[in-house]
């Protein structure tokens, strides 16, 4: 499935006739998640209308909206309640990332953990902005971590375990390369080298968390393993193994991997005591329940191809939690848009694959 075919089915809210013998059960607590995802006034007036360079540049302004692409989170909000008034509030991300940023203080260099492309192909699907189509095809040129810059160093990165410490880099860039593939640079066209980075990331942590706690962390030592961190490489890999156009080799590749260690994650480190994740494996004490709608969407992916009870139980453990523990406290104050735009970034995903069948017969045991 293309990004133009994700993009179409975001607000799927029906239940179809499928493998099962039944319609799914209804997603709990789906109306405080729609509930938090308009209460959001404060977040939008606390988000600058133009970009300051020199906070840029000290890693300030990431609290607000922009942050985690709000260009696609509002998008996607205007898409599900159909309301194309929420569309202002993305354009003033636009305005800010876009314009402002990525091209009048980086020249489209982006560093790799600002790479956000999929609100720009938006921009350019539902609003026709060839300004934007211009932008994610010149990021994905041009970003600091773009594929085409690092040719030299994928062998190391495909061989040396700390090649970990590069996963949201390089799961960004691989959404870059897909979404420049969909806006018709040839140049993209070929398969990305970049998945078989993503693959050795996937296969280290595994190794990593499957020996944890006695493990020796192969990367950074501050925070090691996190949680989150591996949702925005299954994110990437999800939207490569949807399109039309993914080998069955590379698909089978990203359904295993990504199966193995969200069940590796969810046993490991999900509490629900604590109602949340683990921030990471540094802090086994630290648990970042807000923020976890980040992470749920790949439970809801695994439960949708795979049909397996074990990955829906675990979903809506994340979800229910997030939606009567997580979030609450953070709705109403300011500040908090860089953990709205976490939760919302993909969290329509979860709805859709959450309120349809799986592609899959039922009975698949738990944990298989």
């Amino acid at each position: 499935m293309g990004i133009r075919e994700v993009i179409g089915g975001l607000v799927v809210l029906v239940c179809v006739q499928g493998a099962l013998d039944a319609a799914p059960p209804a997603i709990p607590h789906l109306a405080e998640w729609e509930k938090f995802m308009l209460d959001n006034k404060a977040m939008v007036e606390e988000q600058p209308e133009h970009a300051d360079r020199e906070k840029m540049k000290e890693q300030k302004q990431e609290s607000n909206l922009w942050y985690y692409d709000g260009i696609r989170i509002f998008h996607q909000i205007a898409q599900y309640t159909k309301d194309d008034s929420w569309l202002k509030v993305s354009a003033k991300c636009r305005g800010y990332f876009r314009d402002d940023y990525v091209i009048g203080c980086v020249e489209y260099s982006t560093p790799p953990w600002r790479n956000f492309t999929l609100g720009l192909y938006y921009d350019w699907t539902v609003l026709g902005d060839e300004k934007s189509k211009e932008t994610a095809i010149k990021m994905a040129r041009q970003g600091k971590y773009a594929q085409a810059l690092h040719a030299k160093d994928i062998a190391e990165w495909t061989s040396k375990p700390d090649a970990v410490d590069h996963s949201r880099k390089i799961a960004y860039c691989i959404e870059a390369w897909h979404v420049a593939r969909d806006l018709g640079a040839a140049d993209f066209a070929g398969r990305d080298p970049y998945l078989d980075v993503a693959y050795f990331q996937l296969d280290t942590w595994n190794t990593y968390l499957t020996g944890w706690p006695a493990a020796e962390y192969p990367g950074e030592k501050t925070q090691k393993y996190q949680p989150f961190m591996f949702a925005l490489t299954a994110e990437a890999l999800i939207r490569v193994y949807e399109r039309k156009d993914t080998a069955q080799g590379d698909k089978d590749k990203i359904l295993k991997k990504i199966k193995d260690l969200a069940k590796l994650t969810y046993d490991k480190m999900y509490s629900d005591a604590e109602h949340g994740f683990m921030s990471n494996t540094a802090n086994p004490n630290v648990f970042w329940g807000s923020i976890d709608l980040l992470i749920v969407p790949v439970y809801g992916w695994l439960w949708h191809e795979t049909g397996d009870q074990y990955f829906l139980d675990a979903g809506d453990k994340i979800w229910t939690n997030w939606a009567v523990h997580g979030w609450p406290p953070y709705t109403g104050r300011k500040g908090t848009g860089k953990q709205f735009s976490q939760n919302y970034r993909w969290s329509f995903e979860y709805v859709k694959w959450r309120s349809v069948d799986p592609v899959t017969v039922k009975g698949s045991a738990p944990g298989k």
